[in-house]
């Protein structure tokens, strides 16, 4: 038979499930591509998440060395400074003084007649 005793409705119903095919082709292939997409993405945001974390730790360990560090030089500092507060009140001491200025200096005690009496 010809092409014209087709009925009509058989034309137009080859050309709609054609379409129809092009159109699932299209659309799978789209599917594909976001899916080739998605995955790569995926595993970045993973590597990109997991480089953040390890980062994180290791800096909380630095900052814990770190923290460490100054208080044993605090703790170096204030013993330090309560060995100077004790020299300096030894020898501030007035019975120090007074020895060293007999000993060392040869000084006395003034006498009445050396004694200047200011109003």
């Amino acid at each position: 038979m010809n092409d014209f005793a087709t009925p009509v409705h058989t034309l137009g119903k080859s050309s709609i499930s054609q379409r129809q095919r092009i159109f699932k082709k299209e659309k799978t292939k789209t599917t594909r591509t976001r899916n080739s997409l998605l995955v790569p993405g995926f595993l970045f945001l993973l590597v990109v998440s997991i480089l953040f974390y390890v980062w994180t730790r290791v800096k909380v360990v630095q900052y814990g060395y770190e923290i460490s560090a100054a208080l044993k030089a605090k703790e170096t500092a204030v013993v330090a400074r309560n060995e100077r507060t004790i020299e300096i009140a030894t020898l501030r001491s007035a019975q120090r003084v007074e020895k060293r200025a007999r000993e060392e200096l040869r000084m006395s005690a003034p006498r009445k007649d050396q004694l200047v009496i200011i109003r």
